[in-house]
């Protein structure tokens, strides 16, 4: 009863009121789940063309760049300039359509978790567009509207339309990375009450909650943890388990200036939003990989007209699953990524060109309960210092560095110097996010 008076009566009156297309984006967004990958192709190419023909004739920045009719949307893109966040500051109102004011625009923030600060608009509608592409994820694990849902985020100040959604949906919004065990107390005795069958937000807030549960002795059915925000790591995934009684766990991939890439459900790979973006994989000179080579995301949206985005460097490294690994029996037909590493700056590099990432470190810290929290910190290609604080209930054993640096040294070669260091706090991101790795190279 509830779910439909929402479905009917609150969402399409909020559409008008907000001046919103969220139900309308929710459809089209179901009936893309249902299309073939020659539709899906067909459908990017043809948004892929039509946003690089409006940049060319809207947007100043493009202005001098001619659209070639004998060339596919692909071919067109590739002579568009690589859209760097120092650009998108140093551009910006070069940037905006001339159809549009800035005043009339939205004002999206990068965290700065890349390194570098920078902001991007966008028309007020397109949250609603996002919003459809969001909830179709949800629904994917089995979310309705009106189940009561526990929400980590980093926004504790609620605007109006933010409010109206945590009431109507049935939203316990929670700050992610502010609470202790007090808070995490209360918490388990509102889910207890409400019945939560659903969280979703940032996995390293979500896992600080498992792991008091598993302390604790304590257990709460889940039935789907959507992921976003944040990187997912293994051992989260086994904490929930423990934790929620083997929840489904969604793994979604979008960033702040208004892009939902891609999502992990039914595979160990994430399927890309093909009608809302176009992922290029490159290398540091700027040259597109083979599928499964590791490098630099470039993302093209097609949904944000006010700033089209376009050949933009997140400053993340991925993975594109090639073509003949694809798995038949997977349930949509959306292009796949492998893998998703992270930011360019969560990487370690050695003197000879290898890559660490974030998992090459967790797959052998982890077996060590004796360090509580550590950050890989590395200022030049021969040296890496491990930042690490112990557990006061767990004393540090006399082998624990030596076998660290040990296994460490086999991954790099035994090319970079390892220099530990304890301290009593590591800082999270400008974001407020953790940062594993904090490469100043």
């Amino acid at each position: 009863m509830y779910a439909s008076f929402v479905r009917r009566v609150v969402l399409p009156l909020g559409d008008v009121i907000f001046g919103g297309n969220y139900l309308k984006s929710l459809k089209k967004w179901n009936e893309y789940d249902t299309l073939s990958e020659s539709e899906l192709r067909a459908i990017q190419e043809e948004k892929l063309q039509q946003i690089l023909r409006y940049s060319i004739n809207n947007v100043p920045f493009y202005k001098d760049i001619g659209y070639r009719e004998n060339e596919s949307p692909y071919e067109n893109l590739k002579r568009f300039p690589i859209l760097t966040k120092e650009l998108l500051r140093q551009e910006r109102e070069n940037l905006v359509s001339k159809e549009f004011s800035i005043n009339d625009l939205t004002k999206n923030f990068s965290s700065g978790s890349s390194g570098v600060q920078s902001y991007s608009y966008s028309e007020k509608k397109n949250v609603f567009y996002l919003q459809g592409i969001s909830s179709h994820w949800y629904m994917w694990g089995g979310f309705r509207f009106g189940d009561a849902v526990l929400q980590f985020g980093i926004s504790p100040n609620r605007t109006l339309p933010k409010k109206l959604k945590d009431i109507f949906f049935r939203v316990n919004y929670q700050e992610a990375f502010a609470l202790n065990d007090s808070d995490y107390q209360r918490i388990y005795k509102e889910i207890q009450k409400d019945k939560t069958r659903f969280i979703i937000g940032y996995p390293s807030a979500i896992n600080q909650l498992a792991e008091y549960f598993v302390k604790n002795n304590l257990t709460h059915p889940i039935k789907t943890i959507i992921s976003l925000g944040d990187k997912l790591f293994p051992h989260f995934e086994e904490n929930f388990k423990k934790a929620f009684n083997a929840p489904l766990v969604i793994d979604t991939y979008g960033c702040a200036e208004g892009f939902l890439m891609a999502c992990r459900y039914d595979i160990p790979y994430y399927y890309i939003s093909s009608p809302h973006v176009h992922i290029e994989i490159i290398d540091d000179h700027g040259n597109e990989v083979k599928d499964g080579e590791l490098g630099h995301v470039l993302v093209t949206c097609f949904s944000n007209r006010a700033q089209p985005f376009i050949r933009y460097k997140l400053g993340d490294l991925a993975v594109k699953l090639p073509k003949e690994k694809y798995p038949k029996n997977r349930k949509f037909n959306y292009p796949l990524l492998e893998r998703i590493v992270g930011r360019e700056t969560d990487v370690v590099k050695t003197p000879h060109g290898k890559t660490l990432i974030v998992h090459s470190f967790t797959g052998i810290i982890e077996y060590y309960p004796d360090i509580k929290q550590y950050q890989i910190i590395q200022k030049q290609p021969d040296e890496m210092t491990i930042k690490y604080i112990t557990d006061d209930l767990i004393p540090l054993k006399d082998n624990t560095l030596s076998e660290i640096e040990e296994k460490i040294n086999a991954l790099t070669d035994h090319q970079v110097k390892i220099i530990f260091e304890e301290t009593n706090h590591i800082p999270n991101s400008p974001s407020g996010k953790p940062q594993i790795i904090k490469s100043l190279l």
